[in-house]
């Protein structure tokens, strides 16, 4: 991806101008110690000194002398302000330290300014922009690591359950429950092949189980255009099979129908929901058991295996929605609306599993020293890794969010429709779609009215 795909429109306070070039450097600040009869010198880094930024910016056009005026204002303002720089973005609290003002005899109606700029915090760096396929991978390393210690934990809090007589009425109880989620899987989902029956023996297998269950009842809620796509993100770089063909039919479904993305993910969301609610209405008699539940159980009776599915379904969320947000296909016609409807989903599911764990787990912090059983000190890590995705998970959202030019709010200045609006702000009719997505409360595209606002990105 070069700079010329992601260039924006440069301001200083909000007052935009056109750039010809940029010189941005850092200099270290280095302490020298040198000593007598000694060759050489010990050189420290004390850091980096405030980032220096030079700008050469060009005003031209019949206005240009009105518009000169009111950059030259935004300039002369004390204390630092916010610079747009048009390769790094968003560049908070730059100070103005230098500008000159240049007129030339053979540039008639123009002028260039060449303005320097000083960092005036610390740690305001250039370049913050990141890059969501790494932190989808990021993601991925997360979960498989948190899986190994999710597994650590269930095995350990079963334990008892397989020896102690006291606890064989919980031990049916959730061995009852699991059978009969099995059970609802191989006749509702086609494909499922389950691999163990015996939860309390068996638990990474069930958990195993469980995220097989996922991911195929989020294959099959899918539109056609999202598993083309899905398929498409799977093949190999160098593939140009029938694959490549289905997923360009699929794009182009998604252009033709931006709401589907969307569409495609409330039925991945809404099928993972029914999966976390499963055990509690197995116990409650919302969901009919194919074997009968012993009497008397209640929710807190399975809450191992509660916990264990939330965990599940968070996990398949957090895949889904870090896939979703990755693939640039997909997300050039997604709003910063829809980056945010599916990073927030997820991350209430994150905090959901975070306090069923802590609820359930807790307490065995205050026998940690009695307890055969560490529980008290296994789930945290759990809860930890939970955490970073859920950071991770944050910082894909924004890294989607910037990738794009920034959003602004523009007003309309004369009669119109989006097509004509878009031609006259940005040169291509076409961007009208764009508009339209970010505009979906827009009641009539048709018929713009002047001083109407709508959202529109600032390049």
């Amino acid at each position: 991806m070069s700079w010329s795909e992601n260039m924006q429109d440069a301001s200083f306070r909000s007052v935009r101008f056109d750039v010809i070039n940029t010189r941005d450097s850092v200099e270290r600040a280095l302490a020298q110690h040198e000593y007598p009869y000694l060759d050489g010198a010990d050189i420290e880094d004390m850091g980096a000194q405030p980032r220096s930024l030079q700008l050469t910016a060009m005003l031209w056009g019949d206005d240009y002398e009105s518009r000169l005026q009111t950059l030259l204002q935004a300039l002369d303002k004390r204390d630092a302000g916010d610079l747009i720089h048009p390769i790094f973005g968003s560049m908070p609290n730059m100070q103005v330290k230098v500008y000159q003002v240049n007129h030339e005899a053979e540039n008639v109606d123009a002028c260039t300014l060449d303005i320097q700029f000083i960092q005036s915090k610390t740690g305001n760096p250039f370049f913050v922009t990141g890059y969501p396929t790494s932190q989808a991978d990021a993601i991925f390393n997360k979960i498989q690591g948190m899986i190994d210690n999710a597994n650590t934990l269930i095995d350990n809090a079963l334990k008892p359950l397989r020896t102690a007589r006291s606890l064989m009425s919980k031990a049916k109880s959730l061995a009852t429950a699991a059978l009969n989620m099995v059970t609802v899987f191989k006749s509702e989902v086609t494909g499922f092949i389950s691999s163990t029956t015996d939860f309390i023996n068996y638990p990474a297998a069930f958990f195993s189980d469980l995220q097989s269950t996922l991911s195929l009842k989020s294959a099959s809620s899918q539109s056609s255009a999202g598993k083309s796509v899905g398929a498409y993100s799977t093949a190999t770089p160098t593939s140009t099979t029938s694959t490549d063909i289905a997923s360009q039919v699929a794009l182009q479904t998604y252009a033709a129908t931006p709401g589907l993305i969307m569409s495609d993910w409330s039925a991945v969301y809404a099928q993972a929901k029914s999966v976390a609610s499963l055990p509690v209405d197995l116990v409650t008699g919302e969901k009919e058991a194919p074997v009968a539940m012993p009497s008397r159980t209640t929710t807190a009776d399975i809450a191992e295996l509660i916990t264990l599915t939330s965990l599940a379904v968070t996990i398949e969320l957090t895949e889904q929605a870090s896939a979703i947000l990755s693939e640039d296909t997909l997300t050039a016609y997604m709003t910063p609306d829809d980056v945010e409807t599916i990073v927030n989903a997820t991350r209430q599911s994150i905090q959901d599993t975070i306090d069923q764990h802590r609820t359930l787990y807790a307490p065995a912090l205050s026998t940690i020293s009695s307890s055969e059983q560490p529980l008290g000190l296994e789930y945290e890590p759990v809860i930890s890794a939970l955490k970073d995705i859920a950071l991770s998970l944050q910082t894909l959202g924004d890294a989607v969010i910037n990738a794009r030019p920034p959003l602004t709010k523009r007003t309309v200045n004369r009669v119109a429709n989006l097509h004509l609006i878009a031609y006259e702000w940005y040169g291509d009719f076409s961007r009208a779609d764009e508009l339209q997505r970010l505009n979906p409360k827009l009641r009539d595209p048709n018929n713009l009215k002047p001083g109407d606002i709508i959202n529109a990105y600032s390049e």
